[in-house]
């Protein structure tokens, strides 16, 4: 009785051992995919910081000129791409009315799709937050911003240890 009382004892602290890992992975799992993106930007910059490390580069400065270059990209492609995207909503909403009488008057000279949607905007805009809600709201999407800068942080943190 005693061996197997043993080996039951074991096998349940191995399944519940397992148990207690994979949750933790789980709870842990964007923070470990960070760790792992981190790797990856480390083992594709590390050639270039070789490279100019052979050409008497001191690492640190390649590290940094790398980030340089990697900010560089982004700033370039959002400047590209922004102003585009801002023009092209501001001609979708070119023919949006723009006060609750225009809604109201547009509404009512329309048909079909067009009625349709007028009339469900009219009534969620009756149904609109109270300042309240909307400071509540802010606050959250500011928290998601900052864990998203931490997160990016945390990622070059990473890669830039691992260089």
């Amino acid at each position: 009785m005693g061996v197997t009382a043993r080996k039951a004892a074991v096998a349940t602290l191995v399944v519940v051992g397992i148990v207690a890992l994979a949750l933790a992975l789980w709870k842990l799992r964007v923070l470990v995919s960070l760790f792992f993106l981190g790797l990856v930007i480390a083992a594709a910059m590390r050639p270039g910081i070789e490279w100019l490390q052979a050409r008497r580069v001191p690492r640190s400065a390649g590290l940094a000129i790398h980030y340089l270059a990697l900010a560089g990209v982004i700033a370039l492609f959002l400047w590209q791409i922004v102003p585009r995207a801002v023009n092209q909503v501001g001609d979708a909403l070119g023919t949006v009315p723009t006060s609750t009488s225009e809604l109201s008057k547009a509404t009512k000279h329309s048909t079909g799709i067009k009625h349709t949607i007028l009339s469900a905007l009219q009534k969620r805009l009756k149904k609109l937050p109270t300042a309240g809600s909307v400071l509540h709201a802010s606050v959250g999407v500011t928290k998601a911003a900052f864990e998203v800068l931490i997160g990016i942080f945390f990622t070059f943190a990473v890669a830039a240890y691992w260089i």
